[in-house]
């Protein structure tokens, strides 16, 4: 079973986002969310039919990269959810409305983030400031499918 690729671009902070999570004798986990301003894509794998998610064996391999393309950091624990807004219409003389897709937004979320590049942290944080251009991150995360022996 092939691997299946998610990628997520233009991506821009959202939310809330840890920017220290310490407790003694812990390793560090930061949360982070972000908006993702451009629609995903599910590379070739998913779309040619070779990957099929009810065989997924794990979840993990994100990888968080600047828009130079510069690896950021590396993401073990993520979600990415769509959120769908409808309006609602009801044909005179129906009982039933109906829902009317308007748009949806898509959050990714990552809750188990290993920083590989402190440019990630002054990005965001240079992007708190006038003036400054805000933080702008691509994604690419990965399904590991079941290799046939």
């Amino acid at each position: 079973m092939a691997d299946g690729r998610y990628v997520f671009r233009d991506c821009v902070p959202d939310g809330s986002i840890d920017i220290a999570n310490v407790s003694t004798g812990d390793v560090i986990n930061r949360a982070w969310s972000f908006r993702v301003n451009m629609p995903p894509d599910l590379q070739e794998e998913l779309d040619s039919g070779n990957f099929d998610p009810r065989n997924i064996l794990r979840g993990y391999d994100g990888e968080l990269y600047d828009g130079d393309g510069n690896f950021l950091a590396e993401v073990n624990t993520w979600q990415a959810q769509i959120n769908f807004t409808n309006s609602d219409y009801q044909a005179a003389g129906n009982k039933i409305t109906w829902a009317i897709p308007q748009s949806y937004s898509v959050t990714l979320t990552f809750t188990e983030t290993v920083i590989r590049d402190a440019r990630i942290l002054k990005k965001v944080i240079a992007g708190l400031k006038n003036r400054e251009p805000d933080a702008v991150l691509n994604f690419m995360g990965v399904l590991r499918g079941h290799n046939a022996a």
